[in-house]
């Protein structure tokens, strides 16, 4: 059995500064939206650096997965804007870690939540959705 514990350390922080650029917009699906920041770009961002921060400190044949998301996304923030993202890792629960994360520009707190991965067996993942889906 893998022991989370020992590979990962509650705690642990990551800190991303960017502007926002024009790729960052995309997904709002109003064009009165175009130009601020999307809610979907942020989760995106939050899920690449809650994987960079756990699957280095993996072995071989494990990696994590999304489980769970709950973002608030409170202020607007525009296009041009410089943005910090911080995620934080706040607890580990067998093999869930469970991940909070905040976005802030130079006003505050744009959008927070929490992120939860699950660190699975590769080939098993692999094996098991073959089978799903009869590949």
């Amino acid at each position: 059995m893998l022991d989370i514990d020992q590979l990962l350390s509650v705690g642990t922080e990551r800190v991303v500064k960017k502007t926002v650029t024009v790729e960052d917009t995309v997904g709002n699906s109003s064009l009165y939206l175009e130009q601020f920041l999307s809610t979907s770009a942020c989760i995106n961002m939050i899920v690449r650096m809650a994987t960079e921060m756990v699957d280095g400190a993996l072995p071989q044949g494990f990696i994590s997965v999304g489980y769970h998301t709950e973002i608030t996304h409170e202020e607007p923030t525009m296009m041009g804007a410089e943005v910090s993202y911080k995620v934080t890792l706040k607890e580990i629960n067998g093999n869930r870690l469970i991940f909070d994360f905040e976005i802030s520009d130079k006003n505050g707190i744009v959008c927070y939540g929490k992120h939860v991965r699950a660190i699975v067996n590769y080939p098993k993942l692999l094996e098991k959705a073959k089978e799903r889906t009869g590949v």
